[in-house]
């Protein structure tokens, strides 16, 4: 069904979607300076089951540093790719990066300096404190019954 959608959505409307999420979830630490890292550099995401590429970067040349998403197929300082389930697993912290990684449900080629920097950036990341009470319950809900459905597709 995400695949569908990202489908027929025009490519200028995901990347701005994309980006106004983002900005707004990293609103404080990009104030801060907590994304300074990404500076000069690219963060390639690509969701395989959903054939979803873009590149993030931050773009410091506004008043306000911002996210910036890019969606072309171009190189990038670090690739990750994952399928849609393994990616969000790993962004509600579910299941540690370095598991995805060592059973190859998710790929990292590149910068591994840039890598290890966003990994433990991610991790400092609690969603309760982010998300609206309603949006982190639908989050830790999905998650729940991304995991059953593992469990029950590796027992059967």
């Amino acid at each position: 069904m995400v695949k569908k959608g990202v489908d027929l959505l025009p490519s200028t409307m995901t990347k701005h979607s994309l980006q106004f999420t983002l900005n707004q979830f990293f609103k404080t630490d990009l104030q801060q300076g907590r994304l300074d890292f990404l500076r000069n550099r690219t963060v390639k995401v690509v969701v395989s089951d959903i054939q979803l590429e873009f590149i993030v970067t931050l773009n410091p040349q506004q008043m306000a540093p911002r996210l910036q998403v890019v969606m072309a197929n171009q190189d990038a300082d670090i690739l990750f790719r994952g399928n849609m389930d393994d990616l969000f697993l790993l962004v509600t912290q579910k299941v540690d990066p370095d598991t995805l990684f060592f059973r190859r449900k998710l790929m990292l080629i590149g910068d591994t300096e840039l890598g290890l920097e966003l990994k433990n950036y991610l991790d400092t990341i609690e969603l309760r404190e982010r998300l609206p009470a309603s949006l982190y319950q639908l989050s830790e809900d999905i998650a729940a019954e991304v995991l059953l459905t593992r469990s029950q597709t590796t027992q059967g």
